[in-house]
This record gives structure tokens, sequence and C-alpha cells, in this order.
């Protein structure tokens, strides 16, 4: 494990926890320098990324319509060593130590012929040993990526990994004190998407024996799901969710991520595969649209020319109709899904993850990511703005939901002020983009829902007044949390809907917050916030516009659903302290809460009283 110091400076701690990596994976080598410095070791920032296409697989199975396999090539060996000599050199100016260097060879290379010859050779020339990871380690390390690349409770479903040769179906949970269990047993089945598209290949499209290959996976994957037992308390949840979240892995998988996203052109989230999440509705439809139609959609007959995809190379493109047909077995074998979640996290996120103690394994990466830019009394405008948030008088918990108050909120307060040197009318655009091409896109374990948050509420930090365009792409992050849930589910819709309400809400509180305080310092006896039940009038309920009357219709609000609070803006008369900028952003709030609450299931109504 490599040390970590709390004491020592920025630079001194990133120069001694600097870790290179070499991953000789299946379809290429992958070549990475990262700090696991103790501020921001739960997100390993890459300070170097580099990959070589060298495909181990694919040289080892070269006849595309048969699984015989032949010794790795010579002068493939030759490249392969020149190309970890230079990544010596590259350690050596990025003053990386041979002791924090490692090489990590997986499934390609532990089936390999002349797997031992390799070995030796790259031995011979770097003077780095190779660890060669036996299928239950891959397993382990590439469960431990997907745990880094993600949050606390991103982290919870049946996790379907697919490498080239092979695949592998466990669960997993997270558990409240940030530690995971997954299941004793994992099924290993030799389905992988190099192996099922030769396959294919081998048929010749006859649909009789596409459909007896179609039987036979799904038969496996049934035996497969038998054989990991699922807890029972995780089928209780499951059911009360209304599914599973289907957690996926490897490239083949990534492939059909992408060519999801590009079905969509307003998705607002077009270059982050990490932490992309479909409904089991969009994920079945193009499942089985490969595996029938035998083709990517857009492929062209009449030229036999596939249309380029983001992120989809030549390669994944053949492959893909072959994986569509096992992802359709493989959903007829698996019990109720309600979402499919795709993860980055390999080899080199998992390793990384491995050596870092569990005190960081705990920590959020929203949070870790954005306090770098915090202000230096970023707590305290956090406790002014939970003081505007409704809470249980009797326990004290929250009453809005816990991503919005123990996440966005935070991070929230964190990035608050990282526009303030942008014009004016630049300030909410730029906020709205800040996850996804902007300071935050970069980093590792957000998931597209959170990156959509944050971009919303700080949007509204600024003031939410965003041109015609970004109102339409505001519209399109709202639809990235609605969308993946089930849709045939009210409640569900439900909390994506109080998700999204509660973060402009806080966001349009901090708008306030951030213009009484806006040096980064919070005065005291300024102004505070007291949140209270409401009972509504009445009168109010009359007084309703013909809008608010069809909006209230649409989304079936009921007097015994509805939950009213007033937020008491409590501030001072001293005129120095509330100047007339002060008294119109309070003027500003009342209005706008009031325009979010039209219509929603919760509603809030701001008042002002004034103290000495």
């Amino acid at each position: 494990m490599i040390d970590t110091d709390s004491h020592l400076t920025e630079s001194e701690n990133i120069s001694r926890n600097l870790c290179g990596l070499v991953d000789m994976g299946s379809n290429g080598i992958r070549f990475s320098i990262s700090s696991i410095a103790q501020h921001h070791a739960r997100i390993t920032p890459c300070v170097f990324k580099d990959r070589i296409g060298i495909s181990l697989y694919e040289i080892q199975f070269p006849n595309e319509h048969s699984l015989d396999q032949i010794p790795i090539p010579e002068n493939i060996i030759q490249e392969i060593c020149s190309a970890i000599k230079r990544f010596k050199l590259i350690c050596e100016d990025f003053g990386v130590p041979d002791k924090n260097v490692i090489v990590i060879a997986t499934e390609a290379t532990r089936i390999a012929i002349n797997k031992d010859d390799l070995i030796q050779q790259i031995n011979n020339e770097t003077n780095w040993e190779v660890k060669v990871l036996s299928q239950e380690e891959e397993g382990t390390m590439t469960t431990l990526g997907l745990i880094a690349s993600a949050a606390e409770n991103e982290t919870n479903g049946i996790y379907f990994d697919l490498l080239s040769g092979s695949c592998q179906i466990s669960w997993i949970k997270t558990l409240p004190d940030g530690t995971f269990i997954k299941s004793e047993k994992v099924a290993f089945l030799p389905y992988g998407s190099g192996t099922i598209t030769r396959l294919v290949k081998a048929i010749d499209d006859n649909d009789a024996s596409k459909l007896k290959l179609f039987d036979d996976l799904k038969a496996d994957f049934i035996q497969a799901i038998q054989d990991i037992q699922i807890p029972d308390d995780m089928m209780e949840m499951a059911k009360e969710n209304d599914g599973f979240t289907l957690i996926t892995r490897g490239g083949g998988l990534r492939g059909m991520g992408h060519l999801l996203i590009s079905q969509d052109k307003d998705y607002p989230v077009q270059t982050i595969i990490n932490g992309f999440c479909t409904n089991f509705t969009n994920f079945q439809s193009i499942s089985d649209y490969l595996f029938l139609k035998g083709k990517i959609p857009n492929f062209d007959n009449n030229c036999n020319k596939i249309k380029r995809f983001f992120k989809i190379s030549e390669k994944r493109s053949i492959q893909l109709p072959a994986v569509g047909l096992l992802t359709s077995a493989l959903l007829e074998a698996l019990p109720r899904i309600s979402s499919i979640y795709f993860s980055e996290g390999g080899i080199r996120e998992g390793y990384l993850y491995s050596q870092l103690p569990v005190s960081i394994h705990k920590q959020d990466p929203i949070i870790v990511a954005s306090k770098a830019y915090a202000p230096l009394l970023s707590n305290k405008y956090l406790k002014l703005l939970l003081s505007a948030v409704p809470r249980n008088r009797q326990t004290g918990e929250f009453l809005i939901p816990e991503i919005v108050w123990k996440r966005v909120a935070p991070t929230l307060c964190n990035l608050a002020f990282i526009h303030a040197s942008y014009p004016k009318e630049l300030q909410p655009t730029a906020a709205l983009h800040v996850a996804i091409t902007g300071i935050l896109s970069g980093c590792n374990g957000l998931s597209h829902q959170m990156r959509a948050l944050i971009g919303i509420a700080l949007c509204y930090r600024w003031g939410g007044n965003i041109p015609e365009t970004e109102e339409h792409f505001l519209e399109s992050m709202e639809n990235v949390i609605l969308n993946q849930y089930n849709e045939s589910s009210r409640i569900n819709i439900k909390i994506a809907k109080r998700i999204i309400w509660w973060t402009k809400y806080i966001g349009t509180i901090m708008y306030v917050i951030c213009g009484v305080h806006p040096g980064g310092n919070i005065r005291d006896n300024l102004f505070k916030f007291h949140v209270v039940p409401r009972a509504t009038t009445s009168k109010e309920n009359q007084s309703l516009t013909i809008d608010e009357e069809l909006e209230k219709e649409q989304h079936s609000v009921t007097r015994t659903e509805r939950a009213d609070y007033e937020a008491i803006v409590s501030i001072s008369r001293d005129d120095l302290k509330t100047s007339a900028s002060v008294r119109a952003r309070i003027i500003t709030l009342q209005k706008r809460i009031k325009k979010l609450s039209r219509g929603n299931i919760e509603r809030v109504k701001v008042t002002v009283q004034m103290f000495d």
C-alpha cells in the first residue's frame, strides 16, 4: 500500500504517491500514472494515460469463424515489450519509483499458450514482474473497479461483467458504512464478446441455430442466477423498487451503452459512459433489435458499410449483434430488472482502490472532487442552506430526498463561487454544464444523474436565467433523472420529481445566500431561515390560476399527498447589512419559490420577518 501522509504539502504528497500501472487486457494494453494522495485519493485522478490497440485475444484467435487458438507471435511480444519500456521512461520522467509500478495481466494472457515466454521477455526487458490474475482475482479486481467508479447507493444489484472470452454474474451490495459484500460464488461462463461473435458467425445466419444458441444461453444464465444465491433481503428490496439494478461492465456492453446514447440526440451527456443509466425497456429494445436484425441501427445494406458511432469501433460494431443475442437471453433469465447501470471501472480503478484505507473508501466522489473549489467557510454556508429545508421536529431528520441534502447541497456549497468571475449572462449557463464539460466532467465516480443534479442546482444558484437553447438542455437533464425510473411505477416517478424540485429549491435559496454573503464569509446576525409546516387556506386553493389548476390535475396532486411549508426569512433591520440589493433578492426568492411550487406535490411559501 502506498503511503498517504496528511502532514505533507500537496506537491510532496503527489510526488510520493504516484502509481504507475500497466493493464494487459484482452482488447488493448493500457498505461496510466495516477495520484492517490490523500486529499483526492477517492477519485484517483490520472496524470498520464495511454493505450496501444493490441488485442491479445484477437491475435490468439485469428479465424473469426472458429475458436482455434495460436500462440502470441514473437513480433507482437516484441511490440509489447517496446511499449512497456517506453512507459518505464515516462514513469522516470514523472518521478514514479519502480516500487510504485505494477504490471497486471488478465484473461487473454492467462489463457495464452506461450504465456510464460511473454512474461519472461517483459521481465528481461524492463525488470518488472508481471502479475497474472486468476479468474477469481480478476473478478475481485474488476468488482473493486466498479465500486471505485460509483457512489455508495449505485452499487446494489446484479453484476454482469462481459470480457472477450468469458463473462461473470454475481450480486453486490454496498453497506451503510461504505463497505460492500458480494456473492461468495461467482458464476463464470465461457461467453465473451469475442467468443459469442465467433459462435454466431459459425452458425452462418441459420435462424434455427441462432434460436438454439439463444435457448442454450438462457438456460446457462438461469442456472447461473440460481448458483449465485441472491439473498432474500435483496429480493425483497427489488420487489419494493420494482426490480433489480443490473450493473454492467465490459467493452461490448459499453458499446451498447454508447449506441443507446447515440439514439437520443437530446441526451445531455454524450461523451461519458460511466454512470449512464437506462430503464429496462430501452435496454431490452436495443438488445432484441441487435439479435433479431443481426445488425446495428443505420447499417447500410446496399453498400455494406457500417455507420460510425461515437466510441464504437468497427470491431465493436461487428460484435454488437452477437452481444445483443447474449443480452436478450440474459434479460429473459434474470429476475425482474428495473434499470441498467453502465460502469467503466476496471483493473486500474480496482487496483488503486485496493491500495486505499477503508476511511477513504467511505468518501463520496462528488464531495471529494468539489472540495478543492470550496470557500473557506463552506460548512457555514451549508448549515445556513439546510436551515431553509423542512425537518421533522421530533427526530430532526430532513423531509426531502436524501440525495439532495446529503450530496447535492454540500457540493453546491463547495462550488458556489467558481463562476463568480464569469460575465453575469454566462454564469448560469456555465454552471449548468459544470459536471458534463466543465471542471467536474473528468471526475471518476459520478453517475449521469449526479452530473445533471449538480448542474441544475448550480444553474439556479446563479439565478437560472438561461437562453432558450439552454432551457431545452435543462429539460433534457431533468429527463436524465426521470427516465431511469420505471415509467409504470408512479411511486418512483414521484420520487424523481421530488428530487428535481428540491434541487431547484436549494439552488434558488443559495442564490440569495450568496448574494447576501458574496465573499465566501458568513456574517452572523444578518439573516436566517426557519421552516414550519403550513396549512393551506381555502382562499388560497380557490385562487389558483387556470395553469395551476391544469397542472394540479396533470400531476394528480391531492390534499392528502401534498406537503405545504412556510420558509420564514428573518432579516436584520440594519439598512447597511440588508441593502436594497439584498431585499430585491429576497423578493425574487419569494416569486421564484412560488413559481416552483405551482402544481408540485410539495409547496413552500416564503415570508419575511424583520428583527433588530
